[in-house]
């Protein structure tokens, strides 16, 4: 391990590929990049997708992309070709959808983008990110409480444990250090604790690409609701308990609802934040040193302190009990909430189906017009030979 408090500055011509994690800063990051697009390309350097967080197109990459994935393949293909033929001093591609490639697909990732990239990995401690996951998990139907969420989370043998494997840094070692490189990869590993470190992402990137000042920190309105109103939501998914095509309507209607929830929560919600009781930050932090003990091991860069990966179980509450109840107010404002979404869901969903109606009509009229067209033109042509020929006859009688 090479440790640093920025890394050094890369050559001309190299490329970039961020890889997350999510919940390490990769929002802020993102926005960053995506507002700072005119000033960075007069620097050389070319943010390659054409929003914010490229997450679908990444999420096709690795493998994890669900449903019809025609759209997302071609969004892909035009994704790398970007990359690689830019023809930038420095190429910039980041989405935390990336970091959920198996080694296989990591191996493709690398064939597609071409050449040859750094990897950059953004890092948080664990036991900070376990409620953000867990309330992920509700927004898309999930049913279990916090403590039997993370029972299942922090037992190897346990299905639920494969939300937090992509957060190992030996297992990132492992996959896209094999692919790229280990001298390739760089960690950056900040102090949750320190204000200042807020902006070492930010500076990170900067020092990679030879600039200063030009990212700066962009409003993101991203955070998790009180835990009495995550509560109200999950024992909403337990009452509701529909699938197939009506659960997903469902799904979008709660994931919408809880974004609001954090980022504007209603007059008088809760104030209580979900926290990893002290069981828990304890096995986390032995996992939390054997990836410190990979990184040291390893021949990565890492910006920052790895120790910054452990926390202090006494921080953290011996025992934690869910909510019971939220405020009138705050559960007439999700019922309302969830009314609107929903008819604007189902509204949207028509409208959607309207122009795809649309869209057939209009290929079926051209098709039509088309037809009637060359059938026209059939019978002038027919009557024009016709014509010629009964003149050609009559000359010859006569």
């Amino acid at each position: 391990m090479r440790r640093v408090d920025l890394p050094a500055p890369l050559p001309a011509g190299s490329r970039i590929l961020h890889i997350g994690l999510p919940k390490t800063g990769t929002s802020a990051l993102q926005a960053s990049f995506h507002a700072a697009r005119a000033e960075l390309g007069r620097r050389g350097v070319d943010y390659v997708s054409r929003g914010a967080n490229p997450l679908s197109a990444a999420r096709f990459a690795a493998g994890t992309a669900s449903g019809d994935t025609t759209r997302l393949e071609r969004r892909w293909d035009r994704l790398a070709e970007d990359f690689r033929t830019s023809g930038a001093a420095h190429v910039v591609l980041s989405s935390e959808g990336f970091s959920g490639a198996a080694p296989d697909r990591v191996s493709w990732i690398g064939d597609q983008l071409g050449g040859e990239a750094t990897v950059v990995v953004t890092l948080r401690p664990v036991a900070a990110l376990l409620p953000s996951i867990w309330q992920q998990a509700l927004r898309r139907g999930g049913l279990e409480s916090f403590e039997d969420w993370l029972a299942g989370v922090l037992d190897p043998a346990h299905p639920h444990a494969a939300n937090i494997a992509r957060y190992d840094p030996a297992a990132i070692i492992a996959s896209w250090g094999r692919r790229f490189g280990e001298e390739r990869l760089v960690f950056v590993c900040g102090d949750p604790s320190d204000p200042a470190d807020r902006m070492l992402n930010h500076r990170a990137f900067e020092s990679l690409l030879g600039i200063e000042g030009v990212l700066e920190l962009q409003p993101v309105l991203n955070s998790s609701p009180p835990y009495p109103e995550i509560e109200m939501l999950r024992h909403f998914n337990l009452a509701n308990g529909r699938r197939g095509e009506e659960g997903e309507l469902w799904t979008r209607v709660l994931r919408r609802t809880a974004r609001r929830m954090g980022d504007a929560p209603p007059s008088g919600a809760g104030t209580a934040k979900v926290r990893v009781p002290r069981w828990a930050a304890e096995r986390i932090n032995e996992q939390a040193r054997a990836s410190i003990a990979a990184l040291e091991a390893s021949a990565a860069t890492v910006v920052g302190d790895p120790a910054h990966l452990l926390v202090d179980p006494a921080d953290h509450p011996v025992e934690t009990t869910a909510p019971g109840q939220v405020t009138v107010a705050s559960a007439g404002w999700f019922a309302d909430t969830v009314a609107r979404l929903a008819v604007d869901e189902v509204d949207e969903r028509a409208a959607r189906k309207v122009r795809r109606l649309e869209r057939k009509v209009a290929r079926l009229t051209a098709a039509r017009r088309a037809t009637t067209s060359l059938d026209e033109a059939s019978a002038r042509d027919l009557i024009r030979a016709l014509a010629r020929r009964a003149r050609s006859r009559s000359r010859r009688e006569g």
